[in-house]
């Protein structure tokens, strides 16, 4: 199968040639107008005759909608993924306005940056440091291209640097910080709806007939496959290598082998001759993995060894590796009985973030029409949890998160529900119901001065951000065609 696979891959390859160098044609026909229409129509939108590329939006919205569906035991209805897809596309515009303006600044972002935030990503680290081969074959399995990777990480960056930029920018007053300092220099009393899906999950039962179905079901879910444990060697080499130097590449890995036949531990002979940075210092150990997670040829050779069991010098693209199998988990099919538990927890985690997310839903859209908390939760029969005074440092025992709440809580008036607070595992919504004044605190102001003036900065950056936005858009040309079929399909 796989070889009829590899021979119709060559025929879509050069489809796809085909259909490129025939649009390349198609559009160096057009004149320049018509070129910019065709790129636009072609665009999920266009920023300043820059486009956002359909591959992208869909990319995007195809991991979204994944995580949605996995999330929602009913189907998402039409208008929540209309709306999910008019959030996207507003997102990834804002992202290219700012990236936009960073470059209009005379910034750049330099390839080291590049490098070491992605170096720095846990995903792609082994025993800690960086590791090319884990990279690699990451990106290979989940067939994502390195190039756009990258690109996609350049952009991540400038979009953040951006944002620092207009945070560091931002100057803060000593009466502004005192004024802030004042505000948040009361004692409040609140009342707070909560809708944690951790709670409802406690009162959950499900019946035993429904958890034999879903395992009926879903038995290939909890099939486990083979796993291998093993420690390399590597001694890199260029994939554009002479043959000079395959050749003098791989005597030195049969050199080593030879060594560690004759008694040189493995685990030090990794330490002293592998050229993998991230597993060099550990003796070469890679942890399980299993099939489809490491390059084909390492992979082959990895799975078809016993455990003890020394490889023959194995060429990847990486280079020549000499492979130690230390441990194997062999495939099972596990019975009902072994996988009970985690069906049952499963079930009432999607059936209590099901109740919680409508119950939530619910709230939301009673507390428009009344905006008051006290009357939406008598309708929509939501317990309201009344807390004593409490200060900007304080707690509200009951509920986990609550100096995210009460951070919130102490920018609003009184009265006057909040928009959704996400903390955690769930969702709150606060009103403060009383306000009392305490006198200044110089001491206190003194102490809390940097860690206020950081939160006032962030404050002030994100409203200043907000508004270049809204200028951007005025003022620049933004054609959004995900707003465009929308509207066309309503």
């Amino acid at each position: 199968m796989m070889k009829t696979m590899r021979k119709n891959m060559k025929v879509i390859l050069w489809i796809v040639v085909v259909a490129f160098v025939g649009t390349i044609f198609f559009v160096w026909g057009m004149d320049l107008g018509r070129q910019k229409d065709f790129v636009a129509q072609q665009s999920a939108a266009m920023v300043n005759d820059k486009p956002i590329s359909n591959e992208e939006f869909e990319r995007l919205w195809s991991q979204q909608s994944q995580a949605l569906y996995a999330q929602s035991k009913e189907e998402p209805s039409r208008a929540q993924l209309q709306k999910m897809r008019k959030a996207l596309i507003s997102e990834l515009i804002d992202r290219e306005l700012l990236r936009q303006q960073y470059s209009k600044l005379g910034f750049s972002i330099f390839p080291q940056e590049i490098a070491s935030r992605i170096a720095s990503m846990s995903a792609f680290q082994q025993n800690g440091k960086f590791s090319q081969e884990k990279y690699m074959t990451l990106l290979n399995y989940n067939h994502i291209n390195p190039e756009e990777f990258e690109a996609s990480e350049k952009s991540s960056l400038e979009v953040l640097k951006m944002e620092m930029f207009v945070k560091n920018a931002v100057l803060i007053s000593d009466d502004e910080l005192r004024q802030y300092f004042r505000s948040r220099s009361r004692e409040l009393k609140l009342k707070v709806a909560a809708f944690n899906w951790k709670d409802k999950a406690k009162s959950i039962t499900v019946p035993e007939a429904e958890l034999t179905a879903y395992f009926n079901a879903h038995r290939s879910e909890f099939e486990q496959t083979a796993e291998v444990k093993a420690a390399h060697i590597l001694i890199r080499l260029d994939e554009k290598a002479t043959e000079e130097q395959k050749l003098t590449a791989r005597l030195k890995t049969e050199n080593i082998r030879n060594e560690i036949s004759k008694g040189l531990d493995f685990a030090a002979a990794a330490v002293k001759y592998s050229e993998d940075p991230g597993s060099a210092k550990t003796g070469g150990d890679l942890g399980f993995f299993k099939a489809g997670m490491m390059v084909p040829a390492f992979e082959k050779a990895a799975f078809a060894l016993k455990v003890g069991e020394l490889s023959q010098p194995v060429q990847s693209q990486f280079g020549f590796h000499l492979i130690k199998v230390t441990d194997r988990k062999e495939a099972k099919n596990p019975a009902f009985a072994e996988v009970r538990g985690k069906i049952l927890e499963q079930l009432k985690e999607t059936k209590a973030k099901d109740e919680t997310q409508k119950a939530a839903a619910a709230f939301v859209a009673s507390l428009v029409d009344t905006k008051d908390l006290a009357k939406t939760a008598q309708a929509t029969n939501t317990a309201l949890i009344s807390t004593g005074w409490l200060k900007t440092d304080g707690k509200i025992n009951t509920l986990e998160k609550s100096d995210v709440i009460l951070d919130r809580a102490f920018n609003l008036p009184v009265k006057k529900p909040s928009s959704t607070i996400s903390a955690g595992d769930a969702v709150f919504f606060a009103e403060v119901q009383e306000e009392k004044w305490n006198p200044m605190d110089e001491n206190g102001f003194s102490r809390q001065r940097q860690s206020l003036l950081e939160k006032l900065k962030t404050v002030k950056a994100e409203e200043t951000v907000a508004q270049w936005l809204k200028e951007f858009k005025t003022t620049g040309k933004v054609i959004n065609n995900i707003e465009k079929e929308k509207n066309e399909n309503e």
